[in-house]
């Protein structure tokens, strides 16, 4: 297949995304959260709109199976090998546009952030009071559940958000712009990491990428409503590249900013003992990189804490988001029924029961944390932490969708087994569609209205592919594919040779001997790079041969394009300036 309509498919897929996420902004208008002052929105037909839960719902729901049928048609071009990580970038950036410049869509926990943020330049303690002590403009949209609550995030993010604040004048509309533009650094610092620890993890970068970033939930949540899980798992990812570069001093002080953002970044520092401690051998290495570990990252702590010039009152706060009651926590739902069983047999508060199966459910949480990251040397540290945390969040009082990111980052980036990509693909997709916006209330017209978004666009893009798949058939039959011969291609060095000449390609003769009907993608040998090279397929008669230098000289790193046959082995032969080598696959 030729590179022309490869591309073309993606610029497809591209646009019917577009279209998905300005569709969902729109409807976004219409049932999202509902803003007051500076930013609402008094257009008369909006109002119309939003008095028909149904109609407003089903736009949302238009906007958001576009999105994820687009999603799903480029994840199942990933999965043939081909579409680069620059190219699922800037797919990326194309859908996450729109949700860059609306109103918040599914959470208001943006204006919670300004308010704190504006607490903290004016001299409040944002750990002891609520955004009510602030008063203005800036606190009109903050739910009422937050208005008197302090707040759970880290010194670095209120100062993040302080700053914003002073630099936007006290705008609201402005405000949120700039914790946008906040949650954009978050998404590009995944954008260069996600592939890197998905190489140094063996996984496909661009498999990483398009289920990691990709993601529609990072576009709907860490985008558009501004989340600050963006800061902490970009500092995060960064942060797990480094301690797998043997840099693992500079890992942990990535992690401890990441947890000084929002406290769930702490259990990645767990899982850098192992990857540290391989790294220094020795007798007892763990215990000596524990150690190690604590000792960075409490100065590390200290230190910021101390030049914001705030405290550790964040710590005594985690609990405040337990205020909110959210169906997707199991362990909510599982303390309610059996505390109003209890209630009715013996008397038993239900806060009083839900309240000790938290703790019951966070012990279990702890428990398996534990043995996971006593097995991470057999799963791999970062698999291991991405299921630590799919743990916590599953276990834990409070779940919202964008916490389940926190797994599925790292999962994505680390986890080679088939059934947990397919488990986390499926669970994006269930929790995009299982959420409503925020302007709405669950009930009969919000489920008749995402029916009627959802299943025209499925019955509509069923017929599509049906009439492309009848046109397929109706089309002659081409030729069988030939016998390979061998094929004379240039091979192309890049970098410098351990002598520091820049070394002299020579033509590389690829043999393949025996049929090969199926096209063939060239394998990455170098899971360690740091070059995003995404190998070009091969197809019918045509090879690619590629090689690259490593970062610290030796042997050139090879890109193979090579069928497998029962006739034989295909012979490789390329030469370089220091002399030749010979691989046989």
């Amino acid at each position: 297949m030729s590179a022309r309509p490869l591309r073309y498919r993606l610029a497809a897929h591209r646009l019917l995304g577009t279209a998905g996420s300005l569709v969902t902004v729109v409807g976004g208008l219409l049932a999202g959260v509902r803003p007051v002052g500076e930013v609402a929105i008094d257009l008369p037909i909006v109002h119309q709109v939003r008095a028909s839960t149904a109609l407003s719902v089903a736009v949302v729901y238009v906007g958001l199976t576009m999105l994820l049928l687009a999603w799903w048609r480029v994840g199942r071009q990933v999965r043939s090998g081909d579409t680069s990580c620059r190219s699922l970038a800037t797919t990326a950036a194309w859908w996450g546009a729109p949700f860059a410049l609306t109103i918040p869509i599914f959470s208001g926990d943006v204006h919670s952030y300004l308010a704190q943020g504006a607490m903290t330049r004016a001299g409040l303690d944002a750990y002891q009071v609520g955004p009510a002590a602030l008063g203005g403009p800036l606190t009109v949209n903050v739910p009422d559940i937050w208005q008197h609550t302090p707040a759970p995030y880290g010194p670095i993010f209120l100062n993040l958000a302080g700053g914003v604040t002073e630099v936007t004048g006290g705008g609201v509309w402005a405000g949120i712009l700039g914790m946008r533009l906040l949650a954009l650094l978050g998404v590009g610092l995944m954008v260069w990491s996600v592939p890197r620890l998905a190489r140094f993890c063996g996984v496909r970068p661009a498999a990483a990428m398009w289920l990691g970033v990709l993601n529609p939930l990072v576009l709907l949540h860490l985008i558009g409503d501004a989340h600050n899980e963006a800061v902490m798992l970009g500092l995060m990812c960064v942060g797990l590249v480094m301690a797998l570069r043997h840099r693992p001093v500079v890992g942990v002080v990535l992690l401890t900013l990441a947890t000084l953002v929002k406290a769930p970044a702490a259990l990645a520092m767990a899982f850098v003992v192992p990857i540290w401690a391989r790294q220094l051998g020795g007798r007892w290495p763990r215990l000596r990189v524990a150690l190690w570990v604590g000792a960075v990252a409490g100065g590390t702590a200290v230190l910021v804490t101390a030049l914001a010039g705030m405290s550790f009152g964040w710590v005594q706060a985690l609990g405040t988001p337990t205020h909110a009651r959210t169906w997707m926590s199991i362990t909510t739902d599982l303390g309610w029924a059996v505390g109003t069983v209890l209630h009715h047999l013996i008397g038993v508060g239900v806060e009083q029961t839900r309240h000790a199966v938290w703790l019951i459910g966070l012990v279990v949480a702890a428990g398996l944390c534990v043995a996971l990251w006593r097995r991470s040397a057999r799963i791999g540290p970062v698999p291991a932490l991405g299921l630590s945390l799919a743990v916590v969040v599953i276990a834990g009082p409070v779940v919202h969708p964008w916490y389940l990111l926190w797994a599925i980052v790292p999962l994505a980036a680390a986890a080679g087994g088939t059934a947990i990509r397919r488990v986390v693909t499926a669970g994006s997709v269930a929790l995009v569609l299982l959420v409503l916006p925020g302007g709405v209330q669950p009930g009969l017209p919000a489920l008749v209205g995402a029916l009627a978004g959802t299943v025209p666009v499925l019955v509509a893009a069923a017929a599509f592919l049906r009439l492309r798949q009848r046109r397929g058939s109706a089309s002659p039959a081409g030729d069988p594919v030939e016998r390979v011969q061998p094929v004379l291609t240039a091979g192309r060095a890049v970098g410098r040779s351990p002598g520091g000449r820049r070394p002299t390609a020579q033509p590389a003769l690829v043999a393949a001997s025996g049929n090969a009907g199926r096209r063939v993608p060239a394998r990455h040998v170098d899971p360690a790079g740091d070059a995003d090279h995404d190998a070009p397929p091969a197809a019918g008669q045509r090879l690619a041969l590629r090689a690259v230098s490593t970062r610290r000289g030796g042997l050139p790193r090879w890109y193979t394009a090579v069928p497998t046959t029962a006739a034989g082995p295909a012979v490789c032969h390329c030469w370089w300036s220091s002399g030749p080598h010979r691989r046989h696959r």
